[in-house]
Order: C-alpha cells, then sequence, then structure tokens
C-alpha cells in the first residue's frame, strides 16, 4: 500500500476512527462485558448458579478463541467488510436471543455466538483501519479503538441496572438495540480496505520471533488470566459477597467503564510519546496493583480503589499491547503478530475463565481468584521490562 493510498485527511480518519471504535464497543464492551452486570441480575431471577456464570464466561472466550482463529479465513474467502457485516449481525442476534430465559444450555448456545461475532470484529476492524492511517496516527486512533471497549462497559454499568428493574430480558433486549444501532452506522462509515493491504497474515513473511516478541506474547497471555477475575465475577462480588446490592456494583461498573473509555486515547499518546514498551510496564504495574487491592482490603467502602485503577488500566494496556506490536512488527508485521496474540489471549483467557470457574466453584470463595490473577499480572509485568534485543520492524 503506498502512501498516496492512506486516508490523511481529518474527516476521513475520523470516520475510521470511529468505525474502530464502534468495533471495539460492540466486539469487546458489549458482546464480552456487558454480561458482568448482568450476572447478579440473572442468578437473582434464578437463570443460573454463581458457578454456571464463570463457566459461561469460558464458554465465551472459547468462541472468542474459534472466531479470533477462524476471522482471516473469513476475510479472504468473502472479503472483510462482509465478513465485519455478518458478524455484526451474528452479535445482535446473540444479545436478542440471550433475552429468552431457556436455561443455561440456551445461554451457553449464545455467549459462544457472541465470542465469536466479538472476536471477528476485533481481529478485522482494527487492523483494517490502521493499516489505511498514517502510522503518525496510529496512538491516537488504536486509543479510540480501545475507547470502544470502555464506553461499552460505562454504558452497560448505566443501562443494565436501569433496565434490570423490569427484568433481565428486557435488559439483554436494550442491549441488542443498542448495537442494532452502532452496527448500522458502522455499515455507513465502512471504507474497504485495499486487498493488499489487509492480506491473510500466511501471505506476510513471518515476524521474527526474539526475546522481546516472545515475552510481550507471554505478558499478554498474564493479562489475560489477570483481568478475569474482575471481568466476570466483580460485581456479584461487591453485590453479593459484600452485600452491596446490585446498584452499587452497577455503579463500580460505571465508574470503569467511564475511566476504560477516557483512557485508551491518552494512553495512545503518550505510548506515542515515550514509545509503547515503557507505558506498558507502568500500566501492567498498575493493573497488577488494582487486582490485588481486593485481597489486601477488605473494607467495602475501599474496593473502589480496585474499581478504578482497573477502569484506568483495563483496555488502555490493550491499547498499548496493540501499540508495542506495531514497534515491533512494523505495519503489516503489526497485523500478522497481532493476531497471534489475539489468538493467544483467547485460548488463555478461556483456559483461565473455566479453570477459575471450577475453583470458584469447588470453593465458593472469590479472594483466591484475585490472589491469583495478581500473581499472574506481577510476572507479565517483568515479562515487559525493558531488554535488550531489537523487534522484527518499525511502523511503516
Amino acid at each position: 500500500m503506498t502512501a498516496d493510498a492512506l486516508v490523511s485527511d481529518p474527516g476521513g480518519v475520523r470516520r475510521l476512527a470511529f468505525v474502530g471504535l464502534a468495533g471495539g464497543l460492540i466486539g469487546v464492551g458489549i458482546c464480552r462485558f456487558a454480561y458482568t452486570p448482568l450476572v447478579p441480575v440473572m442468578i437473582g431471577e434464578g437463570w443460573i448458579t454463581p458457578a454456571e456464570a464463570g463457566y459461561l464466561g469460558a464458554i465465551n472466550f472459547a468462541g472468542y478463541f474459534l472466531g479470533a482463529a477462524t476471522a482471516w479465513f473469513a476475510a479472504t474467502r468473502i472479503g472483510t467488510g462482509r465478513a465485519v457485516r455478518l458478524n455484526l449481525a451474528l452479535c445482535l442476534l446473540s444479545l436478542a436471543a440471550a433475552a429468552l430465559p431457556w436455561g443455561f444450555h440456551w445461554l451457553a448456545l449464545w455467549r459462544f455466538a457472541a465470542g465469536y461475532g466479538g472476536a471477528v470484529l476485533i481481529v478485522l476492524v482494527g487492523p483494517a483501519v490502521l493499516v489505511q492511517i498514517p502510522a503518525s496516527r496510529w496512538g491516537a486512533v488504536t486509543g479510540m479503538i480501545f475507547t470502544g471497549v470502555g464506553i461499552g462497559v460505562a454504558a452497560t454499568g448505566t443501562i443494565v441496572p436501569l433496565l434490570a428493574g423490569r427484568g433481565a430480558s428486557v435488559a439483554w433486549l436494550g442491549l441488542a438495540v443498542i448495537v442494532l444501532l452502532l452496527a448500522a452506522t458502522v455499515h455507513a462509515f465502512w471504507r474497504e480496505p485495499p486487498e493488499a493491504g489487509l492480506a491473510p497474515p500466511s501471505g506476510e513473511p513471518p515476524a521474527r520471533m526474539n526475546l522481546p516478541v516472545i515475552l510481550l506474547c507471554l505478558s499478554y497471555a498474564a493479562m489475560a488470566v489477570g483481568i478475569a477475575p474482575h471481568s466476570v465475577f466483580w460485581v456479584d462480588y461487591l453485590a453479593r459477597e459484600l452485600d452491596l446490592g446490585i446498584a452499587v456494583g452497577g455503579v463500580h461498573w460505571t465508574v470503569i467503564g467511564l475511566l476504560a473509555a477516557a483512557t485508551p486515547a491518552i494512553m495512545g499518546r503518550i505510548g506515542d510519546r515515550f514509545g509503547f514498551g515503557r507505558t506498558l510496564v507502568a500500566a501492567m504495574t498498575v493493573s497488577a496493583v488494582a487486582v490485588l487491592l481486593p485481597v489486601a482490603v477488605r473494607a467495602p467502602e475501599l474496593q473502589i480503589l480496585s474499581s478504578v485503577l482497573f477502569g484506568l488500566t483495563m483496555p488502555s494496556t490493550v491499547a498499548l499491547f496493540a501499540g508495542r506490536t506495531g514497534e515491533l512488527g512494523g505495519r503489516h508485521g503489526q497485523r500478522r503478530l497481532w493476531w497471534l496474540m489475539t489468538l493467544y489471549f483467547a485460548l488463555v483467557q478461556a483456559g483461565a475463565f473455566y479453570g477459575l470457574s471450577a475453583l470458584f466453584d469447588a470453593t465458593q470463595a472469590y479472594l483466591p481468584l484475585f490472589a491469583i490473577a495478581g500473581s499472574v499480572l506481577i510476572v507479565g509485568t517483568i515479562a515487559v521490562l525493558p531488554v535488550r534485543g531489537r523487534g522484527v520492524g518499525k511502523p511503516g
């Protein structure tokens, strides 16, 4: 792709950035994280048990892994735009179907579908946007993409508790309406990337797996484990274990979402200024503190500290990982490396959800989940400390 083919006018960049934001909002902010504030509601209405809530999280990530694994194949067979639109429809259907209280197995089917569709959006939409804009805008636009995740968390933390008063079914249908509106906007703003600009990973020379790349993959896998307890159990822990109620749990989730919406673009610009590697170390450290705080601090009124720190770093750290792949892989190598890391992340997090859910099922205790996750995040932080070695390329 030549420099002349890049979208450089401010309006065009903004439209592409919004497409990326909507993709992140639907794929992760709603299809993954909208489930969290609904957990205590569905448990209270007898749809699922607490252990089943964790297993549904694992099933969602199993779908996410399969979606990530097949996204490029689908894009090369039917085109990126068509693959994106089909999976937008799948995400919409999965939310509408979840409104039917037909038991664990029915929900498992549609949580799997939501994970699959969301992963395809994350794998295809972001790179389709980044490959069309100058490298100098990557930090800001990558931040916008993951701002969508935070907006989804904030919106569901606000909307779900309001809708939950009318029942879980109404909450699921409300989320489906939001996705319908966003999908229509993506369809209107979509700009198909050139075929050469978004070729399948197998068509590119493989990225050199040197020490920085290997450690980056290890750290990203550690993050997959580290954010798992907050992603599924946090609101339920606050609402039922600490007896703070669903409303307070929803407030915490909203705080997480508002901060998660505000920080990725800021972190992206900081990464542009100081380097994504250095910024990533700081963000991973804060993430570890956020996840370990419930273990160290038991006072209910102080749990907001964990929510604040988690909101500051959860999606923005993912954005920093995406930016770091650009530093190590260059414009086209970034796509291959990010695709591989998305696969690793989905596989590890599906296993983490299943393992942590099984542990909770056996112990009925939340704090060991946070202790394990926080310890893994410390390992991930160590893995991205500066090391000697060169990357596989520079952004082009």
